[in-house]
């Protein structure tokens, strides 16, 4: 399909744009499934996926744009909490367009100057938020991104030299809850600082790390000849959302000179939160923090931030390289972002935060947050009053887990509630995730990303799963 004239694109855009309103419009349907369950080679057989010789022509590309809408895992469905990205924010949407239209990249100031300042000032904004005085910050590729970057400005805060002689004759030792991200686990390999080297700390029941047992492996650290380099702090972890103890943390990493980091990639939202500030209190004596505003705030993938309190270390540690064709001396040379991204060509993702934050204004995204509470408060009084539901922890943000009790006795409460969690996704009309402990608890995990599901969306859900149950 060409496209070359201005009459030509006024028609196709007609067309897209009567695509997506007709999706979106579904979505406000009951009746329209969140995901048309197939099999991975069932689904292949369907699209019929295939490039021929000659070009396709227009009805066959718009085509195409339809199956992919019809089969992919409809995200702005009011029935889909399956994942920390979904809702539907029409100020992000127009970012993603422009921006793309756009096409720079955020490698220098002269390339992308207007998305230079946007994502300066998203950073300034958020440290303010934090208290950050004096920070620094940068757009990265995901939260798993930001927290790589902890652990390496942390290194190079504490080691200089590994820059350009590698990393030291040591053991470093970072330090995570049992309910840390896997991003961690991915981190210390790519620094080549060994999986043995990442050290587990117990967490409570409800999730939360134990400072004490954070102290103790610390101390047995010391003792085994190696160094205590960094503790990262979860504010919100992935499966109950628990916050970790931040000030006493700080408090151990002060004492025992460690780089102090928050992965607040899912929980970092309570910052803008009255009903969920104090989960964080004390962050702001951290030494970095990271922030995806596209887990809640629904920006849309990928809008994320890696900040910290101290203004060089982010240069310190990632310049070098590029100034014979790219970095120049020149009166804007300070705001090229590429001088200190791992990246060269990155993409611009600041442009639909920008809107959105400028739209909402900072009341704006508070009552976004605490919305969002309130329907999980909604669902949790659902679930405690029935006597077919049973929570499992009391949540201290947007994350539910709750498992359903079989009718009948002598069955295997585990097992019912995973094959009965993946009969709701096969049926379609829900969308659910599931986690499970190391005891072989498994349960639902019903996770409030999605501004668009409403009260009267959560009743139905538990009739949904109640009446389903009835049936195995």
């Amino acid at each position: 399909m060409s496209i070359s004239t201005k009459d030509q694109r006024v028609d196709a855009w007609q067309k897209l744009v009567d695509i997506i309103e007709s999706y979106l419009e579904q979505n406000q349907d009951p009746e329209t499934p969140v995901v048309k369950y197939r099999s991975a080679q069932d689904l292949k057989e369907e699209l019929e996926l295939k490039i021929g010789e000659a070009g396709a022509d227009s009805n066959e590309v718009f085509s195409e744009i339809s199956k992919y809408l019809e089969y992919s895992v409809r995200t702005t469905h009011p029935q889909f909490n399956n994942q920390l990205n979904a809702g539907f924010n029409f100020n992000a949407l127009m970012g993603e367009i422009v921006s793309f239209i756009a096409n720079t990249s955020m490698a220098t100031f002269e390339i992308a100057p207007v998305a230079t300042l946007l994502e300066n000032k998203l950073v300034e904004e958020l440290n303010k938020s934090i208290g950050y005085e004096n920070g620094h910050g940068i757009m990265v590729t995901g939260g798993s991104n930001a927290n790589l970057m902890a652990i390496h400005c942390a290194r190079n805060r504490m080691f200089p030299n590994a820059k350009h002689e590698g990393n030291p004759n040591k053991e470093l030792c970072v330090f995570v809850s049992q309910e840390a991200h896997y991003s961690f686990q991915k981190a210390v390999s790519l620094l080549g600082l060994g999986l043995n080297n990442l050290i587990k700390v117990k967490s409570t029941v409800q999730g939360e790390m134990d400072s004490e047992d954070l102290e103790n492996k610390i101390k047995k650290c010391i003792e085994d000849g190696k160094t205590p380099l960094l503790v990262a702090s979860t504010a919100g972890t992935t499966v109950m959302g628990a916050f970790d103890p931040v000030a006493k943390n700080q408090e151990i990493a002060k004492k025992y000179n460690l780089w102090h980091h928050i992965d607040g990639a899912w929980g970092g939202a309570a910052l803008f939160s009255e009903k969920l500030r104090h989960r964080i209190k004390g962050c702001e004596e951290a030494d970095s923090f990271t922030f995806d505003a596209h887990k809640l705030l629904g920006t849309g993938l990928i809008t994320s931030f890696f900040l910290t309190k101290d203004k060089n270390i982010i240069r310190e540690t990632n310049s070098g390289g590029g100034g014979s064709y790219l970095f120049h001396e020149y009166e804007n040379s300070e705001y090229d972002t590429g001088a200190y991204s791992l990246q060269c060509g990155r993409k611009v993702d600041s442009l639909k935060f920008w809107l959105t934050w400028k739209a909402l204004g900072h009341k704006g995204l508070q009552e976004f947050v605490d919305n969002q509470v309130a329907k999980r408060e909604h669902l949790v009084n659902l679930i405690n009053e029935h006597p077919r539901l049973k929570m499992l922890h009391e949540p201290q943000f947007l994350n539910a887990c709750f498992q359903v009790l079989p009718e009948e006795e002598n069955v295997d409460i585990n097992k019912y509630n995973f094959d009965l969690r993946f009969k709701l996704v096969k049926e379609g009309k829900y969308l659910v995730n599931f986690s499970s402990w190391e005891d072989g608890t498994v349960f639902f995990r019903h996770v409030f990303a999605n501004n668009v599901t409403q009260k009267e969306d959560l009743n139905k859900l538990v009739d949904e799963i109640v009446s389903l149950s009835k049936t195995m």
